[in-house]
């Protein structure tokens, strides 16, 4: 991976991995496949997709639940790669020098969307000049903007006309990011948060976005809104952070679940939530065999399968 592409996987959208100092050498994150039966609470056979150093991360599932997608530095900038399930097999989706991030294979199946970075923001990472969301088909070719919307970081489609937006600050010193619903038909922006976490997904019945509300330091709440809705409702409370540990490992990424349930990660232990008001998240499974600390998470429609992306811990020296 170049020095250039470095940058950027560590800058863009305030960073899935973090960095001990400028001398350091960026960590790997691999992308790691299990298998999950919620009627026995079990993740089992527990595979590294991504074998070899370098940075894999933001995977997500394909609509048939028999591929995974997610982005890989391994060609010199970040690129789409797809792995078969059945196969085993892994192949490269796109080819191209510019940098791209979070693939979203699309409901209907047609291809997916991502984020395509030609001219990089030098604070972020972010695409300075262009809509910076894309459709994608699966041969790789950008086909068009999701929206005319610029400098998004993240995304998540609630249904085929709307989207969830994580907004990032066009001015570093201020950092004022945003996460908003946008109506492709019309571009118009419901705000949902001004303090969002990385992390957004959606409601079942496809009407409202799921997201991380950061507003109070000390308190993160999983929250859900969608347009027409006065106000966010909150959900659930984050898992806390256990004392003594480290901001930066503090959760904030979440998946829901075909029953209707949700998973968080702390380490390389998940978290369930039952879905139920008043509840929170416990302990689900204990994963030590990871090497290394859970960052995205993702679920299979069938909810048979897990995808997640790992920072891998150092060897010792």
């Amino acid at each position: 991976m170049t020095s250039t592409a470095r940058r950027l996987a560590a800058a863009l959208f305030l960073a899935i991995v973090s960095v001990a100092s400028a001398a350091d050498a960026p960590p790997d994150v691999a992308v790691m496949v299990a298998r999950l039966d919620l009627a026995a609470g079990k993740v089992s056979d527990v595979r590294n997709i991504t074998p070899g150093k370098g940075n894999n991360f933001q995977p997500a599932f394909t609509p048939d639940s028999a591929a995974v997608v997610y982005t890989s530095g391994r060609s010199g900038s970040n690129n789409i790669f797809r792995y078969d399930l059945a196969k085993g097999m892994t192949t490269a989706v796109t080819a191209t020098a510019e940098n791209l991030y979070s693939p979203t294979p699309l409901a209907d199946g047609s291809g997916f969307s991502a984020i395509r970075v030609i001219t990089a923001d030098p604070a972020y990472g972010i695409e300075m000049n262009e809509p910076s969301l894309w459709l994608f088909s699966w041969d790789g070719k950008p086909v068009a903007p999701v929206v005319a919307t610029k400098r998004i970081g993240y995304h998540a489609w609630i249904n085929p006309d709307l989207l969830a937006a994580f907004i990032v600050d066009d001015v570093p010193q201020r950092n004022e990011h945003r996460a908003v619903l946008i109506q492709r038909t019309n571009g118009q922006q419901t705000l949902l948060t001004t303090k969002p976490g990385r992390s957004l997904g959606r409601t079942a019945d496809g009407k409202r976005a799921t997201f991380v509300d950061q507003t109070d330091p000390k308190r993160w709440v999983i929250t859900t809104m969608g347009i027409g809705d006065a106000k966010p409702q909150v959900l659930v409370e984050t898992p806390p952070l256990p004392e003594g540990d480290k901001e930066t490992n503090r959760s904030q990424y979440f998946v829901w679940l075909p029953d209707g349930s949700m998973l968080m990660a702390r380490g390389h232990l998940l978290l369930r939530w039952d879905g139920k008001p008043g509840g929170g998240f416990k302990p689900f499974a204990d994963l030590p065999e990871l090497s290394g600390a859970i960052r995205n998470i993702a679920a299979s429609a069938d909810g048979q399968r897990l995808a997640f992306s790992v920072l891998l811990t150092p060897p010792k020296p």
